[in-house]
């Protein structure tokens, strides 16, 4: 066994050039052909048949030596799969399978523009290591992306090394250890004011898309959960969430989490909205349905209906998850807690709600020094 894979490593490493006669070589790989039919094609697989058969004190290879040539050209081969080709034909139609539409759309997406395929060509599976990924994430953060484009950078590697080792392709997850380089932060984003959203709400807006903007400014719904309500998801005091709408395929999927399913109070002002939109399509199923297919596409309803009137308004339209950062702010600024903001927007964690929803505004920022001025003059302590 060990002598066959000598001669494997020898044999595998020649080609067509190496000082061999040619006419022996052709001679060779033809009988071996003829001995064990016609089952093998390639001639390093027939001379380290040849060799195999030899290593074993035979003239001729038998169907053991056969076999044996078999599982390690078999095993070479997938062991020697390039990473590119295992990202493109195995690790992406897996996570088709297994993702969401919209987290495939963006691994593709973070795979091609950012040219990791050329970047890892050359290099198999079993090769690449934490200094190679390393080194792509710096490539990337490079191009003045944010935090949040790299780690989703990395996780996209992890996941494509996590399915390596269970299908044999390397022993170890290169991923572990890579530390994220330096990158610029999120650009700030924007939350809509009670004032602004009652502006756009004044607009001549059809009460579809008054309905559906009144979803958001009030309920704090995503935009994929928007999309996919029914009319039996809201009973008249609550709306519950119980699909999102995939922007990609327009198909629905359950709640993002078990957080997202939580049921929304509707306030009186949503209620009347939702009320008068009804009455006008009173036999639909879905609340807000599309033109050629069973769901509204939101963002095309933002691009040909809403932005048009708001740029006649002269109101700037900063994407629906604006108005999904106002519900935060603007119940954070009327003095809720956290925590009930994070239970209205349904988030998981109480971080996401405070790190990037809550918006606090330059007035408030005002109005907390002048209570803070005013409790320095009224302190008893003298200051110099």
């Amino acid at each position: 066994m060990i002598a066959a894979f000598i001669a494997y490593s020898h044999l595998t490493s020649l080609d067509t050039s190496d000082d061999l006669d040619a006419r022996f070589l052709t001679l060779d790989y033809t009988t071996i052909a003829r001995q064990v039919g016609d089952g093998i094609t390639d001639p390093k697989q027939a001379k380290l048949l040849l060799a195999v058969a030899q290593a074993r004190g035979k003239a001729r290879p038998d169907a053991a030596d056969t076999a044996l040539v078999e599982r390690v050209v078999s095993d070479d081969t997938g062991k020697n799969m390039l990473l590119a080709d295992f990202v493109e034909k195995v690790y992406l139609p897996f996570a088709g399978a297994s993702l969401r539409g919209k987290t495939l759309r963006e691994y593709r997406s973070l795979w091609t523009r950012y040219g990791m395929a050329e970047k890892v060509a050359g290099l198999r599976v079993s090769d690449f290591e934490t200094h190679h990924s390393r080194e792509i994430l710096e490539a990337i953060a490079a191009q003045d992306v944010s935090k949040a484009t790299v780690q989703h950078a990395k996780f996209f590697l992890s996941g494509v090394f996590v399915l390596a080792p269970n299908k044999g392709m390397c022993k170890v997850n290169p991923m572990r250890e890579v530390k994220l380089p330096e990158a610029r932060g999120a650009r700030e984003t924007y939350a809509y004011s009670l004032d602004e959203i009652k502006a756009i709400l004044a607009l001549e807006f059809d009460a579809k898309t008054k309905a559906a903007i009144a979803t958001a400014a009030f309920a704090a719904l995503r935009e994929s959960e928007i999309a996919g309500l029914h009319w039996d998801d809201y009973d008249g005091t609550e709306i519950t969430v119980r699909r999102s709408i995939d922007r990609v395929t327009g198909e629905p999927n359950p709640p993002k989490t078990t957080k997202s399913a939580a049921p929304v109070p509707v306030i009186p002002t949503l209620k009347r909205l939702l009320d008068a939109y009804k009455a006008e399509i009173a036999t639909a199923e879905v609340m807000f349905p599309g033109i050629r297919q069973n769901y509204v596409d939101l963002d095309k309803m933002a691009l040909r209906v809403i932005r048009p009137i708001l740029k006649a308004a002269g109101i700037p339209w900063h994407g629906w998850h604006a108005f999904r950062r106002g519900v935060a702010s603007n119940l954070f600024q009327l003095g809720v807690d956290e925590l009930t903001v994070q239970r209205v927007l349904r988030h998981s964690k109480v971080t996401v709600t405070r790190e990037r929803y809550i918006k606090v505004r330059d007035e408030r920022a005002e109005q907390a020094m002048a209570q803070f001025e005013a409790a320095i003059q009224n302190s008893s302590a003298v200051v110099q």
